[in-house]
């Protein structure tokens, strides 16, 4: 004959609620972390990307290497000077256009906005901001090579030590 087990009393003024505040807490620090993912970029939808066999989207980049990253988008502009836009510190939600060379002052905006970001908060080289710039850049297909150098130069000049193009994939 069998015989039949019963659930054991409980002994305790209550339930035992420890592991769902830890899977709650495990929950809370995961969507801390890729709450990024959902903040703005500065992209500009507007640009048709090159495509490429090895392309990548801007996400995935920015996922697979989360240091500080600034996305300059990249047009033809007027006089055969480039139209280069960002999100930077300071504005709106919305991309501002930031300029190679200022013609009234002489200065060069871009060149400014890049050692600033570059150099962190302290506004001194080498500190652990500097190493982890890098700079996506999003150009028109259509774009000559003739609008895209002045942003390299300007990027070098800043000593930008990662520039990376945003591509699309080709679909086989």
């Amino acid at each position: 004959m069998r015989r039949r087990h019963r659930m054991p009393e409980v002994r305790e003024g209550g339930v035992n609620v420890t592991p769902l505040i830890d899977v709650v807490m495990c929950l809370i620090i995961f969507f801390m972390l890729v709450a990024k993912i959902g903040v703005a970029q500065g992209v500009d939808p507007t640009i048709d990307l090159p495509a490429s066999r090895l392309g990548q989207d801007l996400a995935e980049q920015q996922l697979k290497d989360p240091g500080q990253a600034l996305t300059l988008n990249v047009r033809r502009g007027a006089l055969d000077l480039p139209l280069v836009t960002a999100l930077v510190e300071g504005g709106t939600n919305a991309p501002q256009e930031i300029k190679l060379v200022d013609a009234a002052s002489g200065k060069k905006p871009l060149l400014e906005v890049l050692k600033r970001i570059k150099t962190g908060a302290d506004r001194r080289p080498n500190t652990p901001d500097d190493k982890n710039l890098k700079i996506i850049i999003r150009g028109d297909q259509d774009m000559p090579y003739q609008f895209l150098e002045p942003v390299l130069v300007t990027c070098a000049e800043a000593r930008v030590r990662s520039v990376n193009f945003n591509t699309r994939k080709v679909v086989e």
